[in-house]
C-alpha cells in the first residue's frame, strides 16, 4: 500500500483551505452614499428636484415626503438651505470631519458583518448620508437603508450644532463622530430585540436595554463602553464602583416590578443625573443597571447565543438566572 499523498491531493486540500479561509474572514460590503455631496453639488431648483427624484426612498424615509420631486415645500427649503452661506460653511466642516469615509464604511462593515453571522437572515443596509442644517433627524434606519445626517455629528469645534430642548449639553456632547456607529448599531437591535408586550414592568424596560446594549456590544467587541451608552468614562467608573448602592436603591424602593410610567421614566429616561438616588449617578440609570444583568446573564450562559438572548422575552428569567445582586464582576 502507497501511504505517500499526491501532489495533486495536497494542491485540492489547499485550495479548499484557503476558500473556506476567506469565506471566513469575508466582511459585508457596505454601499456608502455621500448624497450630501451630490445634493451640495447642484444649486438650483432643478437640481435638487431632480436629486429628489433620483433618491425617492431617502426623501421618503429622512424628509417624510411622499412625493419626492413634486414636493414642491420640499424643494424649496432645501434650496433655500443649500444656497446659505453659513450652512455652506457647516457643510465644509463636516466634509473636513469625514473626510476619511472610508473610516466609516469599515466601522459599519465589522458590525454588519457580526450582525450576519449571528442572524444570517439579515440584509446590509444601503448607507447614504446627508448635510441640510438639522433639517431632519440625526439618523434614521429601516431594513434597507440608513440615512445619517452627518452635520449632527461633525463634533464641538463645529460652528453650529444642534439645539433646542432634546439637545441639553449632557446630550450634545455624544453628537460626535465616534459616537455614530454604535448608536446605529444599537437602533439595529431593536429589530432582533422581542419583548412580551404583556410585562409593562420597568424590569422587563430595564432588561430590553440591556439586550441591546449587549447585542451592540458583541457587533462592535472593541467599541468602548462609553460609546455604546453615552455616559463619560468617570461615569461609568463611579457608577460601577457604586453599583451596589444603586441596587439597594432599586430594592429598598421595590422598583423592579414597577409598571407606573411616571416612575420608570425617572429611572430610563436620559435626565442629567437621577435625583432620586443623587446627583452622581446619571441618567437612564436603569438601562445601565439591564446592561449588567443582561450581561451578567450572558456571560454566566456561554452556551446561550446573542440569536437565543435577543429572541427571549422572559425579563424575569434573565434577571433571575444572572444571579445580579449589585455586584462587580470579579465577585
Amino acid at each position: 500500500m502507497n501511504d505517500r499523498i499526491s501532489p495533486k491531493w495536497l494542491l485540492v486540500w489547499g485550495l479548499f483551505c484557503i476558500v473556506l479561509l476567506n469565506s471566513c474572514d469575508k466582511r459585508e460590503e457596505v454601499t456608502l452614499q455621500r448624497l450630501d455631496q451630490q445634493l451640495f453639488s447642484g444649486k438650483s431648483r432643478e437640481s435638487i428636484r431632480a436629486f429628489l427624484d433620483q433618491h425617492p426612498d431617502v426623501a421618503r424615509l429622512y424628509f417624510s415626503s411622499k412625493d419626492a420631486g413634486k414636493d414642491t415645500a420640499l424643494v424649496n427649503e432645501l434650496y433655500t438651505r443649500i444656497n446659505d452661506r453659513e450652512l455652506n460653511v457647516l457643510y465644509q466642516q463636516v466634509q473636513t470631519e469625514f473626510s476619511e469615509a472610508k473610516e466609516l464604511q469599515n466601522q459599519l462593515s465589522e458590525a454588519f458583518t457580526n450582525i450576519k453571522k449571528e442572524f444570517p437572515d439579515f440584509k446590509v443596509p444601503r448607507v447614504a448620508t446627508l448635510v441640510t442644517g438639522f433639517m431632519g433627524p440625526d439618523f434614521v434606519v429601516s431594513d434597507s437603508l440608513i440615512v445619517i445626517g452627518l452635520d449632527y455629528f461633525a463634533g464641538p469645534s463645529a460652528k453650529y450644532r444642534p439645539q433646542g430642548p432634546d439637545f441639553p449639553q449632557y446630550i450634545l456632547r455624544r453628537y460626535q463622530k465616534d459616537f455614530l456607529v454604535p448608536a446605529i448599531v444599537f437602533a439595529l437591535s431593536h429589530s432582533f430585540n422581542a419583548t412580551d408586550r404583556t410585562d409593562q414592568t420597568l424590569l422587563a424596560d430595564m432588561i430590553y436595554y440591556g439586550k441591546g446594549y449587549v447585542f451592540t456590544k458583541t457587533m462592535l467587541p472593541e467599541t468602548p463602553d462609553s460609546l455604546i451608552i453615552g455616559y463619560t468614562d468617570q461615569q461609568l467608573t463611579s457608577t460601577y464602583a457604586a453599583q451596589d448602592l444603586v441596587w439597594a436603591h432599586f430594592i429598598d424602593e421595590q422598583l423592579l416590578y414597577q409598571t407606573s410610567p411616571a416612575i420608570k421614566q425617572r429611572y430610563t429616561n436620559e435626565r442629567p443625573f437621577t435625583a432620586e438616588i443623587g446627583p452622581r449617578a446619571p441618567g437612564a440609570i436603569g438601562r445601565w443597571l439591564g446592561w449588567r444583568i443582561v450581561g451578567r446573564y450572558h456571560d454566566e450562559h456561554p452556551s446561550v447565543s446573542i440569536k437565543d438572548l435577543m429572541a427571549n422575552t422572559n425579563a424575569r428569567q434573565i434577571f433571575q438566572e444572572s444571579g445580579y445582586k449589585g455586584q462587580p464582576d470579579d465577585d
